[in-house]
């Protein structure tokens, strides 16, 4: 994935914009914990890896990953 802030943490916008959610949505999905995130002080960022795995298991459909 490209445009990621630092070796494989994405900010909420670039995750927001690989999912095509709005920011708060992406906000609430982390603080609920449905997608795990890092959290520096008050900056909140993403695991390439961790938002990988969100899709799969989110994948409906013929190809869905196990």
């Amino acid at each position: 994935m490209e445009g990621s802030c630092g070796k494989g943490l994405l900010s909420p916008g670039k995750v927001a914009e690989l999912l095509g959610l709005s920011k708060p949505h992406v906000y609430t999905l982390a603080k609920g914990g449905d997608l795990p995130s890092i959290k520096f002080g008050r900056a909140v960022r993403f695991e390439e890896s961790a938002v990988e795995r969100f899709i799969r298991e989110h994948r409906r459909g013929k190809g869905k990953a196990a």
